[in-house]
């Protein structure tokens, strides 16, 4: 029994050595490819099995009712007393992050900020403007054609 056991270790070994050490002799050996016949079977069709990708229309931005402010991502709060993040372009400028809170300009702030939606106000008043992030489409499915 020990003497397999060793016996198995070193032939694991042997094999792990083997491609550092590298072939015994050069080997230029030429030969051909015997091909076999053609089978009967004809190939296989794979084209069917996966249907191909839906056209998906492009994520684009939620442009809001006011001009100049434009809704480009929300990253929605994870736990209710947590804050979210909105990425807004005032302006044409590049997005910024704005947390509830934050001005967005001399005189809103963005008041709050949920999974999909943005409310932004007057600080202390009511949201004059509610902007909205454009929903995923649905996901591609593979359907198997008969």
């Amino acid at each position: 029994m020990t003497f397999a056991l060793w016996l198995a270790v070193g032939v694991s070994a042997l094999a792990w050595l083997m491609p550092w050490i590298g072939p015994a002799s050069p080997t230029n050996r030429t030969g051909t490819l015997a091909l076999a016949e053609q089978a009967s079977v004809p190939p296989a069709d794979w084209s069917g099995l996966l249907s191909p990708a839906a056209p998906v229309a492009p994520l684009g931005s939620a442009v809001s009712d006011a001009p100049g402010l434009r809704l480009v991502g929300v990253a929605g709060p994870v736990r209710p007393s947590a804050q979210g993040v909105a990425l807004l372009s005032v302006g044409g400028q590049p997005a910024r992050a704005y947390k509830p809170g934050d001005a967005v300009d001399a005189t809103r702030v963005v008041l709050e900020v949920t999974a999909h939606t943005v409310k932004i106000g007057p600080a202390g008043g009511a949201s004059s403007v509610t902007l909205e992030a454009p929903r995923l489409p649905p996901a591609a499915t593979a359907t198997a054609r008969p």
